[in-house]
């Protein structure tokens, strides 16, 4: 149906759609030894079956013959092209050898059961489906650029250089080649089409514009000429005994269908519609023309006098001459999607028969599954393997994992074709927005829809539990930290770091936190100063007073006072574990410029014991910033950036003392805050955000640290797709 151009040749047509493209994708022959007779060995079905039979799942038609008709299906990898012949009674398949990427396309006669595959670069072979010998045929003679359009009977029909048209048959021992007659010079080849009843509709454009020429096969001469000026060029053409037919572009756009019975002059138009430069598909039977849109309905047209019409087929994909009927790939609304014959009845209108459905009738069933108990998402490049083993293909497998406790989801799905049964996913511990997968209760959720049918699908459940760790700066209970801003409106809110690492193309979640923050002039992440596994908060009041707020996994506990006095003191930093105790202690330099250390205790009660002052002359920085462990000692770090934007290391001892500072490098003035974010890329190393922006814009950059406290960060990298947008007058830490 869709012949623009030869079988598996891609011709520069302007206005070819891709429909027409998928067809015609798929390469068949290769240079291959001579073909033998098909057989019965070379079958795919071994008993004959009553009824419609099955087709695999995107078996497409090809073309028809007279007893059987040529499909074509893509394999699971989109790599290779299957060409089988199907008997029409019973719909056993032989499977046609593969070919090289540079033949055409097997090609199927109407009106017998012949089919020409390439063998070599001028060599085809004539296979009789039927069980007949096959004829090798050495089409050389045609010259170079010969290009096979079609089969009439036991005739190729081809080109040269698309400008003369030539006919190839061995009658006997010896090929016979004739050149059609009648064709101007200039002539291009635009499409061919044969009739059963021996002729050709020859579309070509030439120095006089569009013209539909028919070719008499006994004679190989142009017996009718026809001028087309508005001829729609992404339309088939039609001949038979007595018709033409064929579509135009009108003025307004539109597309119409239009017969003309052949020896006159007049035409005949039938229905006008818009395409939208879809491919038109065009077929004659009896006193009928048959027409539509690629993929829409097929309506049949009375030759007589315009009325009535046939709806015949919804969605229809591929129609052809099969004998002295048709073949049509759609759906009918009784018996659904598949490949129909279409006949004409004892009143001689068109009706459709069933010929095959598209796709196997088995009942689906699960027959093995494996799906971890836990998964976690703790280390770089650790994923979920869940897996289901199905009696059959040519399905949809969906899958969907829904975290019990905040309806949050990730979904995927796959396509299993023929042979391939089994549904494979892997899970890297995201939801759908790139968000870090919470801990906690997962129900996991396949439905399996056979490929030919909405109905017949399989559900199955169980359930999934994530565990993948805390982090000191996680406040969504995922194993991830997470950034929080205060905004000048008091409001509090959190984005989730591996969604700004990992997603940056999409939009970030805010997950909000609450209003009523502004009344504090500090913010700290605390890391886990409680009894609980979860990611505290310290805030200071404007009175002095320092709070703590628990993490409870997903949310803050109400606030517990940890004491007054606390305005003494101009920078702060926590979050490193300073004493070697394996908990997140704090530091604060007061207006003196004294560094105080508070040793935590791990009770939410009374979280620090009495400071422990550690040095004098600290008021040169105006940021501190802890950030674990970045020197590779194993105990907590303190990072201090001075007056000129320089930041220094303070490699921690491990009982509340430093080495000498070292310093990192210059230029930090530029950020409004350094925030110890933690491990951004789950690669066991603590890394830092920095910030700078307006006042309702935030750039973030990430400097992942290195392991090694001579050079501790690489190079800095931009957070997220850009700018994070919050409201005014943020805080960031």
């Amino acid at each position: 149906m869709k012949y623009l151009s030869p079988a598996g040749r891609n011709v520069a047509v302007a206005v070819a759609v891709a429909v027409t493209l998928a067809v015609t994708a798929g390469t068949a022959m290769a240079g291959t030894p001579a073909l033998a007779a098909p057989g019965a060995a070379a079958t795919v079905a071994a008993e004959q079956q009553t009824g419609p039979f099955a087709l695999g799942f995107n078996e497409q038609l090809h073309g028809g013959g007279s007893t059987g008709f040529l499909t074509w299906s893509d394999s699971s990898d989109g790599v290779n092209t299957t060409w089988q012949w199907r008997r029409s009674a019973d719909g056993i398949a032989t499977t046609l050898p593969k070919g090289g990427p540079d033949y055409t396309n097997p090609m199927a006669a109407t009106d017998s059961d012949h089919v020409a595959v390439q063998t070599g670069e001028t060599a085809y072979q004539l296979l009789d489906m039927a069980g007949g010998q096959p004829v090798d045929l050495d089409t050389s003679s045609v010259g170079a650029g010969a290009d096979l359009w079609q089969v009439a009977r036991d005739t190729l029909v081809m080109t040269r250089s698309r400008n003369s048209v030539h006919l190839v048959s061995k009658p006997g021992d010896t090929v016979v080649h004739r050149q059609v007659q009648g064709l101007p010079a200039d002539a291009s080849i635009r499409n061919i089409k044969y009739s059963p009843s021996g002729v050709l509709a020859v579309q070509y454009q030439g120095s006089t514009g569009q013209h539909l020429a028919v070719v008499d096969l006994a004679t190989a001469k142009v017996v009718e000429d026809r001028a087309v000026p508005r001829f729609y060029l992404n339309s088939d053409v039609a001949v038979s005994a007595t018709h033409l037919a064929w579509s135009e572009r009108d003025p307004d756009g539109s597309v119409t269908l239009v017969t003309a019975l052949r020896g006159t002059a007049g035409s005949t138009r039938h229905t006008s519609f818009e395409t939208g430069g879809a491919y038109v598909p065009v077929s004659l039977l009896g006193d009928w023309v048959l027409s539509g849109l690629t993929e829409q309905d097929l309506t049949a047209f009375s030759l007589k006098d315009g009325t009535p019409t046939i709806d015949l087929l919804g969605n229809t994909w591929e129609m052809v001459g099969s004998g002295d009927d048709l073949l049509a790939q759609g759906i009918d609304p009784e018996h659904g999607d598949g490949l129909y014959r279409i006949a004409l009845d004892a009143d001689g209108r068109p009706a459709v028969t069933q010929v095959a459905t598209n796709g196997a009738r088995t009942p689906i069933a699960v027959v093995n599954e494996q799906v971890p108990a836990t998964a976690g998402f703790g280390t770089a490049g650790s994923t979920a393997e869940l897996s289901w083993k199905l009696n059959r293909g040519d399905v949809k497998v969906t899958l969907l994992l829904t975290h019990k406790a905040t309806g949050k989801t990730w979904t995927a799905d796959k396509r299993l074709l023929g042979a391939n049964t089994e549904a494979a996913f892997t899970w890297d511990g995201a939801f759908a927005n790139g968000t870090a997968a919470h801990n906690g209760a997962y129900e996991w959720r396949i439905t399996v829809t056979p490929l030919n049918s909405p109905t017949g699908q399989v559900e199955r459940t169980g359930t999934l539990q994530v565990d993948s760790g805390t982090a000191p700066h996680d406040y969504s209970d995922s194993g991830s930290p997470d950034l929080l801003v205060r905004e000048g409106s008091g409001r509090l809110a959190s984005y989730d770091v591996r969604q700004l690492a990992s997603a940056p193309e999409a939009t970030p979640e805010r997950t909000e936190r609450g209003g009523g923050w502004s009344v504090y002039d500090r913010l700290l992440s605390a890391g886990n100063l409680d009894a609980s596994p979860y990611a505290d908060l310290l805030a200071r009041d404007g009175q002095g007073v320092l709070w703590l707020y628990s993490g409870t996994g997903q949310s803050l506990a109400p606030r517990v006072r940890v004491g007054s006095g606390w305005g003494i003191y101009t920078t702060f930093a926590a979050g490193s574990d300073l004493t070697g105790d394996g908990r997140p202690d704090l530091v604060a330099t007061d207006t003196a410029g004294v560094l105080w250390l508070y040793k935590a205790t791990g009770d939410a009660a009374k979280p620090f014991e009495a400071r422990v002052r550690v040095g004098g002359g600290w008021n040169t920085y105006d940021l501190l910033t802890a950030p674990g462990d970045i020197g590779g000692a194993k105990s907590g770090d303190l990072l201090a950036r001075d007056k000129d934007g320089v930041l220094w290391l303070y490699l921690g001892k491990g009982d509340g003392t430093f080495a000498a500072r070292s310093k990192v490098g210059g230029g930090w003035n530029g950020f409004r805050a350094v925030v110890n974010i933690g491990d951004v890329d789950r690669d066991g190393r603590a890394d830092l955000v920095a910030e700078r922006g307006s006042s309702d814009v935030s750039t973030l950059t990430v400097y992942k640290g290195t392991g090694d406290w001579k050079a501790p960060f690489g190079a800095g990298a931009a957070l997220g797709g850009g700018p994070l947008v919050h409201g005014s007058d943020p805080i960031v830490f």
